[in-house]
């Protein structure tokens, strides 16, 4: 049996430009699927292995970080935690942003240094692996972006 989550990136509002966390605007990014198909990692598990289900997709990730530009800060991608359990996701850059991966419920740095005009652009590959048991029925995973901007 395949397993489906709908991917999509949560669309943030801009935050006043001071020091502090804040959502990163990343509405112009886009999704190359809005389903993600899970396969079975393994037909068999080995005895005390939990049955997992992964599956991948291309993002191209534009983040408006010009609120902040010419700040220095950092620039996190988060996954709120999932009601069915356990979800991780891995992901490959081209090199703009830096690859990584989270667990649900965590964040992760994709970005550090001084904060360019515009757009932040990158591709990222993202690899999503849940528990095969848990993951009953479509999914939504709102991925976002925050930036922690360092003081002046």
């Amino acid at each position: 049996m395949k397993h489906a989550i709908v991917a999509c990136i949560l669309f943030g509002a801009m935050s006043p430009s001071h020091a502090g966390t804040h959502r990163v605007d990343d509405s112009a990014s886009q999704v190359t699927a809005n389903t993600l198909r899970m396969q079975w990692d393994s037909v068999a598990p080995r005895s005390g292995e939990r049955p997992t289900v992964s599956g991948a997709l291309t993002v191209w990730v534009r983040l408006n970080l010009a609120p902040w530009q010419g700040r220095s800060g950092r620039v996190y991608m988060t996954l709120p935690a999932q009601a069915s359990g356990p979800i991780t996701a891995a992901w490959t850059t081209q090199g703009r942003l830096l690859p990584g991966s989270l667990r649900a419920g965590e964040r992760t740095l994709v970005y550090s240094g001084a904060m360019p005009a515009g757009l932040l652009e990158d591709t990222i590959r993202l690899t999503i692996q849940a528990d095969g048991q848990k993951l009953v029925r479509t999914e939504q995973l709102n991925f976002s972006f925050e930036i922690d901007v360092e003081d002046l």
